[in-house]
């Protein structure tokens, strides 16, 4: 049963390869990866520095080469803009998608750089503009495909020394690099003080890249990915808040969409100790339980999915995990206070 189950998941996972639509990366916790959700969040918050990352895993119960994502950033607000109201924001994220029994692998390093425009002078309210570019390279284990268990044998064509794979389309190479763009828009606004709002849009690969693991065949493409998510806060007395949050993704004309519904509760004031929690749901497809907590700069959470679709008969309605970490560092000058010079009366 688990080879039927391995056989099924290494086909889709060959589907993806030689179509060239590899899957875009999503999480369930899409907001503890701001970087690879909208450049426009690049700078975003208050502070020195931000470093954080995520790790997604999926499908370990199915597949012994499951699909894996780990997420690295680091960002931070840098200058002032062109009024001492707005700032412009710098940050690098690092990715590696692992996929399947092929161990088809997506990595890359991408750049950002935003914009903060303040539309009010006490930034309570800031629309931002954000780019991101980088390198992404794309590779397949072409020798433990072909010589696994499951492929032996069945493969029409020869691998060389160099780990080249020859057939009579043409010729497989095991990796494949292009260069990828990303634009992202942002509003933000500290309605009243009991509710804040975020609303964001962003492009990928907005320049359509193309590229192929198969020398002298058609080149494919990489379709542009649209995101957008929104999030409310609103503060229920001085303890508890709810947080409801909506995220959206199409590409290639496929699509999903989340729903997330999460609550908050102060436990300690003096230490900025919050505790975070929730339930999710993947319109079609998941039920997410959500879990997390924030610690003076410290912010962690947990997700799992429950797969709720025709494919938990072969999952067994385990989906994925993530974790997530990130910390934001807040380092300012102490104030240079000039000497008062007192000159008493005789």
């Amino acid at each position: 049963m688990r080879l039927i189950k391995t056989l099924l998941f290494t086909f889709f996972t060959l589907i993806g390869t030689f179509t060239l639509s590899a899957q875009d990366i999503h999480y369930t916790l899409f907001d503890m990866s701001p970087l690879a959700l909208n450049p426009a969040l690049t700078g975003a918050f208050e502070g020195t520095a931000r470093i954080g990352g995520i790790y997604r895993d999926q499908w370990a119960s199915i597949i012994d080469n499951q699909y894996t994502t780990p997420t690295f950033y680091i960002d931070a607000p840098i200058v002032r803009g062109i009024r001492k109201q707005d700032w412009i924001g710098i940050g690098v994220s690092f990715f590696q998608d692992e996929a399947g029994s092929l161990s088809l692998q997506t990595s890359g390093a991408l750049f950002s750089i935003s914009y903060h425009l303040a539309l009010k002078k006490d930034q309570s309210s800031v629309l931002t503009l954000g780019l991101q570019g980088g390198r992404v390279s794309t590779e397949v284990n072409l020798e433990g495909a072909l010589d696994g268990e499951l492929l032996q044998g069945q493969v029409d064509g020869n691998a060389n020394a160099g780990g080249e794979f020859t057939s009579g389309s043409g010729t497989m190479m095991p990796n494949e690099n292009y260069f990828d763009i990303g634009v992202g828009l942002l509003y933000r606004s500290q309605m009243n003080e009991k509710t804040n709002l975020e609303i964001g849009v962003s492009g990928g690969h907005v320049t359509s890249p193309q590229f192929s693991l198969v020398t002298g065949g058609e080149q494919g493409e990489r379709p542009i990915r649209i995101n957008a998510f929104a999030s409310v806060g609103y503060g229920l007395n001085e303890r508890w808040g709810i947080q409801p949050k909506l995220f959206f993704q199409n590409t290639g004309g496929f699509s999903e969409t989340y729903i997330q519904a999460w609550g908050n509760y102060l436990v300690n004031k003096e230490d900025d100790f919050t505790l975070n929690f929730g339930l999710g749901y993947r319109i079609g497809d998941a039920a997410k339980t959500l879990l997390g907590a924030d610690y003076k700069g410290f912010r962690a959470g947990l997700a799992y999915d429950i797969t709720l679709s025709s494919l938990s008969e072969v999952n067994n309605g385990q989906g994925a995990f993530e974790i997530a970490l990130s910390y934001i560092l807040k380092i300012y000058k102490d104030p240079v206070v000039k000497p008062a010079v007192f000159c008493p009366k005789f």
